[in-house]
């Protein structure tokens, strides 16, 4: 899966922008500010529809503009996918090859790119809802039904907070909402824990690579129950959460409390681990989904937004033969680092740009 040509409308900083994009290694290079993260911002986009700096669709469109447009070819195979959104601050609207698409899980198996940006750093010493969303977005595009169970869970979760908000809240009502949240947890809980068998599979060989030596990196799921009488034990939990629930007027107990942490060498590495090991994990994390994809034509467009910062040569050597064995990737840096990569330049005006080579 690869995108072989961009064109951005007043997307962000970007009046009027054509790009063709190299099959493998992209190196978009540029001063701080310059916009780089602006153009991998839009490649992400195409993935899921969103930015993952922003919930305000406004702020994509750049000011003095009434819209925005991306608008992208998209290959796998033999399959050419010509993928438009229009951006407006009421909303967006998506086509493939001129037709509406009405639904975001449709897009997201179109396109499927995998992020590492800097704030992802952090992760292991964030807040638990930053694993959680890392969890819900790999695997929302790995399965529809996962898609659309977490939708479930987060509506019927929204509308029991609602309740216990309530001047007099309805006791019936909530039980019947408690019901419906463990009926849809169950399957959410299902999936989550077979995901994290499946990245522990390949975290220990993404995370050696990166440090160039043997590793063993494991994520330690904390799951909502661990008794395998899922419903029973879930009814007991809310149960004994109610009446604080009732106080504090918000569901305190569910899987969107779900939490996992990453194991270095066994020692939790956000407790134990420098910041340059929760870089290295953080960095393995995200690239890890990529290699669970056996089928070459699949494999998702890796967007790397800064992954060279505060790395030092050994390790940014490390992480550049791990990039060149990927199949497309966008790498945003201050200088060109890998031999071969075709080079990005965005101080070229923010008009239409072309194509550079560096070595091969």
């Amino acid at each position: 899966m690869i995108v072989t040509h961009l064109e951005l409308q007043d997307f962000r900083s970007y009046p009027s922008t054509v790009l063709d994009f190299a099959p493998e290694t992209n190196i978009v290079i540029g001063a701080n500010g310059s916009g780089k993260t602006n153009l991998v911002e839009a490649i992400y986009y195409l993935s899921l529809g969103k930015s993952w700096r922003t919930n305000d669709t406004s702020a994509l469109i750049r000011r003095g503009a009434s819209f925005a447009l991306v608008r992208a070819d998209v290959r796998e195979e033999e399959l050419h996918r010509l993928i438009e959104i229009l951006i407006t601050p009421q909303g967006r609207k998506i086509s493939l090859n001129g037709k509406p698409i009405r639904r975001l899980s449709e897009l997201s198996c179109l396109v499927n790119v995998v992020l590492f940006a800097p704030e992802d750093t952090g992760i292991f010493k964030g807040s638990p809802s930053e694993r959680r969303n890392f969890l819900d977005i790999s695997l929302s595009k790995q399965s529809l039904d996962y898609f659309s169970l977490i939708g479930k869970y987060n509506r019927l979760l929204q509308e029991r907070n609602a309740a216990l908000k309530s001047q007099e809240p309805d006791k019936t009502y909530l039980e019947v909402l408690t019901d419906q949240l463990i009926e849809v947890s169950e399957p959410i809980a299902h999936y989550r824990g077979i995901y994290i068998d499946e990245l522990n599979r390949v975290l220990s060989p993404v995370t050696s690579r990166l440090y160039g030596n043997q590793r063993v990196a494991a994520l330690q799921y904390r799951p909502f129950i661990k008794n395998p009488d899922f419903k029973a034990a879930a009814k007991k939990a809310y149960h004994r959460a109610f009446e604080s629930d009732l106080y504090h007027k918000v569901t305190s107990v569910g899987i969107h409390r779900e939490d996992f942490s990453l194991l270095l060498e066994g020692k939790d590495v956000a407790v134990y681990g420098s910041q340059g090991e929760n870089r290295l994990a953080s960095i393995a994390l995200k690239l890890t989904p990529y290699f669970l994809i056996e089928n070459p034509a699949k494999k998702p467009i890796a967007v790397l937004d800064d992954i060279y910062s505060e790395l030092d040569a050994f390790h940014a050597e490390r992480l550049s033969e791990l990039i060149q064995s990927l199949g497309q990737v966008f790498v945003t840096t201050t200088e060109a680092t890998i031999p071969g990569a075709a080079t990005i330049d965005v101080a070229m005006h923010h008009a239409t740009r072309r194509i550079e080579k560096n070595g091969r």
